[in-house]
């Protein structure tokens, strides 16, 4: 598959769960559907509740906190990223 300009993808992420920071070449924008979160952007930590969206730049150093409730967001990413698929 080649790179595509963009994706969106639905993540669903269970309560107690906290996946490891990472980074990406690509930018990422999370749109909050349910739960909320404490996400860490280079070290910032910024509350994000149901309709509710935030910008990862490219290259950023990012997670999601422990959250004590299932959180369902989306994520647009450019350019696409097809290791999600």
């Amino acid at each position: 598959m080649g790179e595509s300009a963009c994706c969106l993808v639905r993540m669903v992420v269970k309560a107690g769960t906290m996946p490891p920071m990472h980074a990406h070449p690509q930018a990422q924008i999370d749109y909050m559907i349910s739960g909320s979160a404490e996400v860490s952007i280079d070290g910032v930590i910024t509350h994000v509740k149901p309709g509710e969206s935030i910008f990862i730049p490219a290259g950023a150093t990012h997670g999601f906190m422990v959250s004590e409730e299932d959180q369902e967001f989306l994520e647009f990413f450019t350019p696409g990223r097809d290791d999600l698929f």
